[in-house]
């Protein structure tokens, strides 16, 4: 069913099909939403120790932090040593491979180039 201009538009009409709405299953997709966050949190601190050593290093120095230093740097070499940081590895070398890069004659430290 279409209608001219002057009738108004087929959403202002609404549709000559009556469609029944589907009920939607709030805890479904919550489950769903909670269960994606663990994995890829749990993903994260497997394959990217490095990163959590790393943000851990930045953390401002307390009992908390000094306590938790050891246990979060030895599961990054950990990680290391298995092998399981490969992927984050590879992707963390050709990215330093990019950065390093340069065109022409620029040098690092000049003007424009970048650090």
């Amino acid at each position: 069913m279409t209608t001219s201009a002057d009738q108004g538009s087929i959403a202002d009409v609404g549709s000559p099909v009556l469609i029944a709405a589907d009920p939607v299953d709030d805890d479904a997709a919550w489950r769903w939403t909670s269960v994606t966050i663990a994995v890829a949190t749990v993903l994260l601190v497997l394959l990217n120790a490095d990163a959590v050593s790393g943000w851990f290093d930045d953390l401002t120095p307390n009992t908390v932090v000094e306590q938790a230093h050891a246990p979060v740097a030895g599961w990054a070499d950990a990680t290391r040593r298995g092998g399981l940081d490969a992927p984050r590895a590879t992707l963390h070398a050709a990215w330093q491979k990019v950065r390093a890069a340069r065109f022409g004659s620029e040098q690092p430290g000049e003007r424009g180039a970048a650090d």
